[in-house]
């Protein structure tokens, strides 16, 4: 009977290290720095950190968010426009660990509304009939959630700040 009792608190004491190592290894590639962003941003955010720390983790980068309003905070000389323009965006940052090159980006946080992408990527028409081909653009036109477009904002810093090929 002690046994059991022995081999459950093993368990469960290795069940709480690997909760907080993996909670460890988010938090040193993933920062989110305000609960009070706009609507329900942050618990989305929060419930994607992994997801995010995954690829920062493989692409050697660190990502700090936080309310794009904080830049401005305690400026009694920025414009109301651009007090109004930060109220519902977050400022996405990310970091090259090996450079420390940076970058950053605002993305809306509105998670009510979708966003437009449009992206022009070549298209192979074969001819019927004939062997021969034409190459034209073809345009893409999608639409993000607010999840989808702060995981797009995050590849394309990304890729800015490690060197890689730009994405558009």
């Amino acid at each position: 009977m002690k046994i059991q009792k022995i081999i459950s608190s093993i368990e469960a004491n290795r069940a709480k290290n690997l909760a907080r190592r993996n909670e460890n290894r988010i938090n040193a590639f993933v920062r989110i720095h305000d609960k009070d962003t706009y609507g329900d941003s942050y618990q989305q955010m929060h419930q994607a950190r992994e997801i995010i720390a995954n690829y920062a983790q493989r692409n050697g980068v660190s990502v700090d968010i936080s309310k794009a309003s904080r830049l401005i905070e305690g400026d009694e000389t920025a414009p109301s426009y651009i007090k109004e323009y930060a109220a519902d965006k977050i400022n996405v940052s990310v970091q090259n660990i090996l450079t420390g090159e940076s970058k950053n980006t605002f993305v809306s946080a509105n998670t009510e509304k979708h966003y437009p992408k449009v992206a022009i990527k070549p298209v192979v028409v074969d001819i019927p009939g004939e062997d021969t081909q034409i190459v034209r653009k073809g345009i893409l036109r999608t639409e993000d959630s607010f999840l989808r477009n702060l995981y797009r904002s995050i590849e394309n810093l990304t890729n800015i700040v490690t060197g890689k090929k730009h994405s558009k």
